[in-house]
């Protein structure tokens, strides 16, 4: 995993880094998952999982969601991503258009623009977008705009945290719904999804393939069945069973027929009085062609045909398998379920639609903490750290290899210059030299020379010589010394004579140590000796000398 600390997941649609995706849902009646591995432009289905919420195992609703959700856990082992679908049912959703196509100038204006169409406020709120139409002439984005209040959003994710897991990213059920839908074919027609649900219908709107609008009715099979055995003092039991397996017509009465025929109508026309009004709010030149259903549709035998019957529309049942027949998509299923209807959320929520890439709810406080990415970085940059000197280190000791091969070869040119110049006879010169000898036996055989060549000479120095000796005896970058007064005088040979007087400072602290050091620079000198000298502590500090020399005899 340190890989996606250095590459992107993906550029544009196709996916640089493999991973693999679980897609999990909390249903009416079960928790489900969906693993997916995606990889480049292939998406692999490797399973799908259901775990019913046992009744009457926990007290409430939620223990029985978090017993699923704990038992979900164990099926999710090596992963990269989990995916969750919010409830469409806790989201409130606004279509609007902006005059920007870039969706990073979208996400910076959308709270403003968004604020007045919203119930509550926008920091209370956590608020993303997809963009269903973008208009390159007007550079105008049509969006479809989603909000959930924190509240909510907190209690939906204390369930995972419930049970352990840590989602990465989260959607919505009817995003996912339509994702996955839409990847199946284009749609050029107007057409709707409708999720039948226990409790809630869902109900999307999808003109030329476009997410348009979107509701949710508060009433779903459980109210309608409840309504009927209220009616006809039927259990409740036993009235899903007969519908389960009979149908809605063949109930086996006419009081209990009629009944479920009233209210399931009643159910329909409230779906198709939402339909209307989607018609009108877009002022929609065309019907709608088809009425796609998803949800609860095991639990009322024969409902597609009488939704068909009840709304002149054709209906039709999603059926989620049918993304296996792209090219892109492969099923690997070790065992498939009998129907895939049920794994419609969750495979839309593994698989995700190139328009979705960048919707996600886990932002604001809500943003995705990875608990290991700092022990990840830290490794990263210890491993970094280390490959960095590994490099510098063998740069390094090439460069060093370079540097003496060349310090050899240029040793070896100018120990054979000394040898062409014939500074001394062949027969003296070094038998294994070294530069450093060479230059040393040939100072040491000139000075021999100049040696016996000195009586001959009546060298004297001028007065820029003198002061040239006294520069390099007296190195102020060694010594710390402030000269009060130089006397140069001629002697009766008319050989200079010098007298130097000054205050020495040491360095290090110990006075008289640094000026033997100055007092040996003074006797060294090639060109002077000492005849005398004088020193004694100076009260400011230091050593106040005196020093008389002449030149050396030549």
């Amino acid at each position: 995993m340190l890989r996606s600390l250095f590459l992107p997941n993906r550029i544009g649609s196709r996916r640089i880094l493999a991973e693999r995706i679980i897609g999990i849902t909390i249903q009416d009646d079960a928790v489900r998952l969906a693993g997916v591995y995606a990889k480049g432009h292939k998406t692999i289905i490797e399973s799908l999982t259901e775990i019913p919420l046992a009744t009457g195992a926990a007290e409430t609703h939620k223990e029985r969601v978090i017993a699923a959700l704990i038992t979900a856990a164990t099926h999710i082992k090596h992963y990269q991503q989990i995916r969750i679908a919010l409830p469409s049912s806790l989201v409130v959703f606004k279509e609007i258009v902006l005059h920007f196509i870039d969706p990073e100038k979208i996400r910076m204006v959308l709270e403003y623009e968004i604020e007045s169409m919203l119930p509550f406020a926008s920091k209370d709120a956590v608020i993303d977008f997809i963009i269903t139409k973008v208009d390159t002439t007007n550079q105008t984005s049509q969006l479809l705009v989603a909000a959930v209040r924190n509240q909510d959003l907190a209690d939906y994710l204390d369930l995972f945290s419930a049970a352990g897991i840590n989602p990465t990213s989260i959607t919505i059920d009817l995003f996912a719904e339509y994702g996955l839908f839409a990847q199946q074919q284009d749609h050029a027609q107007t057409v709707a999804l409708v999720d039948l649900g226990l409790h809630t219908v869902r109900i999307a709107l999808i003109s030329n393939g476009e997410l348009r609008l979107t509701r949710h009715l508060p009433r779903g099979l459980i109210s309608v069945l409840k309504q009927i055995s209220e009616e006809t003092q039927t259990p409740l039991e036993e009235l899903e069973l007969k519908l389960s397996q009979l149908g809605i017509n063949a109930l086996g009465g006419e009081a209990i027929n009629r009944s479920a025929l009233e209210h399931f109508a009643l159910l329909i026309n409230d779906i198709q009085f939402t339909l209307n009004s989607f018609s009108i709010k877009l002022a929609l030149s065309e019907e709608i062609s088809c009425i796609w259903l998803t949800g609860s549709l095991q639990k009322v035998k024969g409902f597609v045909d009488f939704c068909s019957a009840t709304m002149q529309i054709p209906c039709a049942i999603v059926d989620p398998k049918k993304i296996t027949s792209q090219k892109s998509i492969v099923n690997k299923l070790p065992q498939e379920p009998l129907t895939w209807t049920p794994f419609t959320y969750a495979l839309g929520t593994a698989i995700i639609h190139p328009m979705q890439y960048d919707f996600d709810l886990r932002r604001k406080s809500f943003v995705f903490h990875q608990k290991s990415l700092a022990k990840k970085q830290l490794i990263v940059a210890c491993c970094i750290t280390l490959f960095l000197f590994l490099i510098i280190g063998i740069k390094g000791y090439l460069d060093l290899r370079d540097l003496q091969n060349e310090i050899a070869t240029i040793e070896q040119r100018e120990i054979t210059r000394f040898k062409a110049e014939n500074i001394f006879p062949k027969d003296k010169f070094p038998k294994k030299p070294t530069l450093e000898k060479v230059i040393r036996d040939a100072e040491r055989f000139v000075r021999e020379k100049s040696d016996l060549w000195a009586p001959f000479t009546r060298a004297r120095m001028n007065a820029l010589e003198i002061w040239l000796q006294l520069t390099i005896i007296i190195n102020k970058k060694q010594f710390d010394v402030t000269i009060k007064e130089i006397s140069i005088s001629t002697k009766d040979d008319g050989k200079p004579k010098l007298e130097i007087d000054g205050l020495f400072k040491s360095r290090t602290g110990d006075h008289f140590v640094d000026w033997s050091g100055l007092l040996a620079r003074f006797k060294e000198s090639r060109s002077f000796k000492v005849v005398d000298y004088d020193e004694n502590s100076a009260p400011e500090g230091g050593v106040n000398f005196s020093v008389n020399m002449t030149q050396r005899d030549e």
